[in-house]
């Protein structure tokens, strides 16, 4: 099912769209977050992406199983795999990712992410928020009124769609404590809108996204009118309402509504069976799928969550290298090559950037289970798209994986990164609902993983 998550102040509960409907009457409700502003522009010399995906592998991937084999380390540490070479000279994979590399020549590849957070939740929020948590190596940490927002949230207070769409979908369900997956200070109206259901489910609809059997186009247009009417604003008042305001989403849940487009978007089964296939029969990658018919619908962002029901478990304490080639490694390899040959193939890769990072890599030691532990101090992901340099390797570890040799980065810097491709300038200040000036982001831009 579809969720309005905390999207009005005060109804922290799944709200449905029958009751997002009923609560339009309420014209006095306030917003929460209305007076977080931005001081600042958006950059005109930023990237070309015009939309982000945004493949959240929480759990933490193996970096050493994935894009960085360890072939000088050890035996008790290099593990079992063999690489494999690539379109890139000199650039090998883990052999159970073919597709990728066949692809390696559309990618950037970094190896040299860093940063001293051992905790999933803790860990997750640096990632999602380019902000590192307040007490490291935090187990089970809780997101807050207080938190960073989700980069998300941030564009889409930022850079609102143009369509009437919505501006951040967060697909697969939230994940773990929800931490760094909220808008935080930027108030509840700024939060992603939660699909709960995975688009690998027989029968996968959206039903908030189409009018009840009951309710025709007619009958919809006079509640509106009525609406407009109990807020004491016309339509073309409406539009010039302050952004984040009750009335500006009322009108936008309307409009997305009875949008086409948006209704589409949804209809998974539209895809042919060989395309669905290509993705991969598991939640996370039919659900990357629909990301992809979401940001061709003209949705600014979509984060789809990777977890370990439906998916296999990318937390790979016990049995890593059965679990790595029996399912992670040929999931990842077929619906992130899947994605981005669909982009290309539609001329949509340069304006999409495509980001799939977990938020730390694992032990260069192998355990006692045969698995591999949470480590922060070294792990890889893939950018590709928007403004990113195609066929390039950004950074290296050292002989065992633990820690960058050269050219470390942080899930600060990664998020700068983000802003910048997608036109936001990391050095504007934001401020919170209580008028306290924050700079966007604390890393800086990864030049040159730039196109």
């Amino acid at each position: 099912m579809f969720g309005f998550v905390d999207r009005w102040a005060g109804f922290r509960d799944r709200v449905t769209r029958r009751e997002a409907l009923a609560l339009g009457g309420m014209s006095a409700l306030a917003m929460s977050g209305v007076r977080a502003h931005a001081s600042g522009a958006v950059s005109a010399s930023g990237g070309t992406a015009k939309r982000l995906i945004f493949l959240s592998l929480f759990g933490g991937p193996p970096h050493q199983e994935t894009y960085d084999i360890q072939h000088e380390a050890p035996s008790e540490l290099r593990g079992e795999f063999q690489s494999v070479p690539t379109t890139l000279p000199g650039f090998r994979i883990c052999e159970y990712m073919p597709k990728l590399a066949r692809l390696a020549h559309q990618y950037t590849i970094i190896r040299s992410m860093t940063h001293g957070d051992n905790g999933h939740e803790s860990a997750y929020y640096s990632l999602m928020t380019g902000r590192p948590y307040p007490i490291p190596n935090t187990a089970n940490a809780a997101p807050k009124s207080t938190d960073y927002p989700n980069y998300g949230s941030l564009l889409s207070y930022l850079k609102p769609p143009e369509q009437p769409v919505p501006s951040f979908v967060l697909s697969g369900g939230l994940i773990s404590t929800h931490i760094g997956q909220t808008a935080g200070f930027l108030g509840p109206s700024w939060a992603p809108y939660v699909l709960k259901e995975d688009a690998n489910k027989p029968g996968f609809s959206v039903p908030e996204f189409s009018l009840s059997n009951d309710v025709s186009q007619s009958r919809l247009d006079d509640r509106q009118g009525l609406l407009d009417q109990l807020n004491g604003v016309d339509r073309s008042a409406k539009r010039q309402a302050e952004s984040g305001s009750f009335t500006t989403y009322q009108e936008r849940v309307f409009d997305m509504l009875t949008s086409p487009r948006t209704q589409a978007a949804f209809d998974i089964e539209a895809e042919s069976p060989a395309t669905r296939a290509a993705y991969g029969d598991f939640p996370f990658g039919q659900n990357v799928l629909l990301a992809r018919r979401l940001s061709e619908a003209g949705v600014p962002v979509v984060q789809i969550n990777y977890r370990n029901r439906g998916d296999g478990g990318l937390d790979t304490h016990h049995d890593n290298f059965n679990i790595c080639k029996g399912q992670l490694c040929p999931r990842l390899d077929g619906c992130i090559s899947a994605l981005l040959i669909d982009l290309e193939e539609r001329g949509l890769l340069d304006e999409t950037l495509v980001v799939a990072s977990g938020e730390f890599g694992r032990t260069p030691k192998i355990n006692h289970n045969a698995g591999r532990d949470h480590w922060g101090g070294c792990c890889s992901l893939l950018l590709a798209g928007g403004g990113i340099k195609r066929g390039y390797v950004h950074g290296s570890s050292d002989k065992i994986g633990a820690y960058p040799d050269s050219d470390p980065v942080g899930p600060w810097d990664l998020y700068a990164t983000i802003m910048h491709c997608c036109g936001i300038d990391p050095e504007m200040t934001i401020y919170d609902n209580q008028d306290r000036p924050h700079r966007l982001c604390e890393g800086t831009i990864i030049d040159p993983v730039l196109a």
